[in-house]
């Protein structure tokens, strides 16, 4: 009586996932990011990514950009091409789990043309920077980016993404958006809150997208989505302290959707010192690693960065016809990027290379 079902599964993802297997057989080594952290210049590391899947990507920015800006902007462009490839072969009825992981990129964008309008930069400047991969189209950012102040909202309330957002809000909760993006571009503690406003923004989107997919890997998306806000939550709590925030203050800019339970938060808030907020972070994370002594706030987040990135390696690597194997790839290639980056901005500031190495999210 099984037969049927296993059939029509193997029709269903049969070719998808054979073509994500392929895709998960270009994605960079541990051995070949090695590589590139030991060789000294960011032209040799070029050299290296001409040998890869990254050769057409580089050629094609070569003529504008150079040094770290040649990998980022090269290192896009491939993962757009892959999301474009994984968006065709993606079974219709899982498509909104695809569009769900590509949300993060749309609030990204935003955060991104937000930041430049307060410091002053032009469209053309941080163009290379943007994805248009997900709600956002080019005339989108491009109308965004070039609205005063006061019309700021507005024009983002007239795309896909801010008609979402609106749907998603009471109306007094648009009114405090309106204020926030307003003030967000000469206030730099609004800018900060309105970050942490979009963030939320971001996994209430993802939850909406996946609530109209069902099965085992989307309960395992779930799962992961909360593991990142709780993460994301541990470092809020520890950088506002930093600055000085009373705990009455910092509730207002965590996310909400995680698993931290309100004693947990308590206890993060008035742990004394890093130390001790590492030690509660562990009862939560099992795979966080840290050294011991003395610990940067650096050092938490990418620990905590790796931890959830194993988690995600952990829950896909053994999905089988499936939609857990197409999103497995878009979620290492979001890792893949950000780890070029890192090596390439580490050349740059002429990081050594151990520091290079432990910066980076390998699973």
């Amino acid at each position: 009586m099984k037969f049927p079902k296993i059939e029509s599964t193997a029709l269903k993802y049969g070719y998808s996932n054979a073509r994500a297997k392929a895709m998960k057989g270009l994605l960079l080594k541990s051995a070949a990011l090695d590589e590139m952290i030991k060789v000294q210049t960011i032209d040799a590391m070029v050299e290296l990514l001409q040998r890869t899947d990254y050769r057409d990507d580089l050629v094609a920015v070569s003529l504008d950009h150079s040094g770290s800006h040649l990998i980022e902007f090269a290192g896009s462009r491939n993962f757009m091409r892959m999301v474009a490839k994984l968006r065709r072969i993606t079974p219709k009825d899982d498509q909104p789990a695809v569009k769900a992981l590509l949300r993060k990129w749309d609030i990204m964008n935003l955060k991104t043309i937000v930041n430049a309008r307060r410091l002053n930069k032009p469209y053309k400047e941080i163009r290379p920077y943007l994805f248009p991969i997900g709600g956002f189209t080019e005339e989108d950012f491009e109308r965004i980016a070039g609205a005063d102040k006061d019309q700021l909202f507005n024009e983002i309330k007239k795309t896909a993404v801010g008609s979402e957002m609106l749907s998603l809000s009471t109306a007094d909760f648009s009114r405090q958006m309106w204020d926030t993006f307003r003030n967000a571009l000469k206030n730099l503690d609004m800018f900060v809150q309105l970050t942490t406003i979009l963030d939320a923004y971001t996994y209430l989107f993802m939850h909406k997208a996946l609530a109209e997919v069902h099965g085992r890997d989307i309960r395992l998306v779930r799962r992961l989505l909360e593991r990142e806000i709780d993460a994301k939550n541990i470092l809020i709590i520890e950088r506002l302290k930093i600055y000085g925030f009373q705990p009455d203050r910092i509730q207002n800019y965590l996310i909400h959707g995680g698993t931290l339970s309100q004693a947990f938060i308590r206890s993060l808030m008035d742990a004394k010192d890093l130390s001790a907020a590492v030690s509660l972070a562990k009862s939560k994370f099992r795979r966080l690693e840290l050294k011991e002594g003395a610990v940067k706030l650096s050092d938490l987040e990418i620990a905590l960065e790796k931890a959830v990135a194993a988690e995600k390696s952990l829950a896909f690597h053994r999905s089988i016809l499936s939609i857990g194997s197409i999103l497995c790839i878009l979620l290492l290639k979001e890792e893949e990027l950000h780890n070029l980056r890192k090596i390439a901005k580490g050349k740059e500031f002429g990081l050594p290379e151990r520091e290079i190495k432990e910066m980076l999210v390998t699973v």
